[in-house]
């Protein structure tokens, strides 16, 4: 049998596992369908928020991308993430807003996210997400992949990017937030259902905040959505020469 056989037959397998129990649980938690992409930086941060998120009252499905899939068995991204009902690739284009309640991206790729800026809907992760966002349901994704002055970026010696394309980066990101996706940080999973239909919180902007940036060399700082800077945190950022940008306001 082949890796893909293998592959196919392993998540079905994992499939009838899950459903087998899926009658003891409680009919009122929310579904959430996982689209898991690959990308070169982001995958053990989506894993864990997908670990975490299953530690909630939420009801779990993965669906892989088939390039992750031809690097990964079913097995083996079932233990990542702690999900153990995958969607055999078959059986992925029948999806439709009715499968689940609310759309997770754990890992933002570039691929996929310039595939949405575009509306790529010849892609069946975007034609779902553009499906589910008309149709009202929450979609929220983590951006830490798209995010070149994060500091994990400059952790794996990433963070030489070009100021032309870091900024090409963020101007996706904030498009896809225009769409309607709600752009996440781990922190935030254990609320965001529960919150999607509240307006933002408000960011806070600390001294702490401009400090480690300063360490990391970053000369911007990029605010999305409603944020509180303090009076301490302004003049850090004088004093570094950091800019302070408000992603909407540009």
């Amino acid at each position: 049998m082949d890796s893909r056989h293998s592959t196919v037959a392993e998540n079905a397998l994992l499939g009838l596992s899950y459903r087998s129990r899926s009658a003891a649980l409680n009919e009122a938690y929310p579904r959430v369908l996982v689209l898991l992409a690959g990308h070169f930086i982001g995958m053990e941060e989506g894993y864990a928020a997908v670990r975490g998120l299953g530690t909630g009252n939420f009801r779990l499905r993965l669906w892989a991308e088939d390039q992750l899939l031809g690097t990964n068995s079913a097995g083996a991204l079932a233990r990542q993430t702690g999900v153990d009902d995958l969607i055999p690739p078959g059986q992925a284009h029948k999806l439709s807003p009715a499968d689940a309640d609310a759309l997770l991206i754990p890992v933002l790729s570039l691929s996929l996210l310039s595939r949405l800026v575009h509306l790529d809907t010849g892609h069946p992760f975007v034609r779902l997400i553009v499906e589910n966002l008309c149709a009202g349901k929450p979609v929220g994704a983590l951006t830490l992949g798209a995010e070149p002055e994060h500091y994990r970026w400059s952790e794996q010696g990433l963070s030489q990017a070009s100021p032309l394309l870091k900024e090409k980066m963020c101007s996706m990101v904030t498009a896809i937030s225009g769409y309607g996706i709600r752009l996440l940080a781990p922190s935030d999973l254990g609320s965001w259902l529960s919150s999607s239909n509240e307006p933002p919180r408000k960011q806070v902007l600390t001294e702490e905040d401009i400090t480690a940036a300063a360490k990391l060399g970053r000369t911007t700082i990029r605010l999305k959505g409603p944020a509180v800077i303090t009076p301490l945190a302004r003049d850090t950022a004088r004093q570094y020469g950091i800019e302070i940008i408000h992603a909407g306001l540009e």
